[in-house]
C-alpha cells in the first residue's frame, strides 16, 4: 500500500485501498482500445493458436467467430477476452475445428 498527500499537502491519504480499479461514473473504454488489448493477448498466449480467429467489438461487446483447435481453446478464448476491462459481453461463436 502507497500514501499520497491530501489537497492541502499535509495531510496523508491511503492510495490503492478497495477501490483501486473504478474508474469515474460513466467513463467507457474505446471500442479500438478493447480490440488491441484482447489480440494482443490472444496472441501473445503461448497455448492459443489464434490464427482462425475473428474479432468485432462494438459498444464493449465481444463477438467472436473463426475456429480453434479444441475445446480448451475456445473457452481460453472466452476467458482471455473477459479479463479485458470494458469488455461488457462475450459472444463466443468459435467453433472447435474436427
Amino acid at each position: 500500500m502507497t500514501w499520497g498527500q491530501g489537497r492541502s499537502g499535509s495531510e496523508r491519504r491511503k492510495v490503492g485501498g478497495s477501490h483501486t480499479g473504478q474508474g469515474p461514473q460513466f467513463h467507457r473504454r474505446s471500442d479500438d482500445k478493447i480490440h488491441e488489448e484482447i489480440w494482443e493477448l490472444l496472441t501473445n498466449n503461448a497455448d492459443l493458436d489464434a490464427s482462425e480467429i475473428e474479432l468485432h467489438v462494438e459498444g464493449g461487446e465481444v463477438t467472436l467467430t473463426g475456429t480453434v483447435d479444441s475445446r480448451d481453446a475456445k473457452w481460453l478464448t472466452e476467458d482471455l477476452v473477459n479479463s479485458v476491462t470494458g469488455v461488457r459481453e462475450v459472444n463466443n461463436r468459435l467453433k472447435v475445428a474436427r
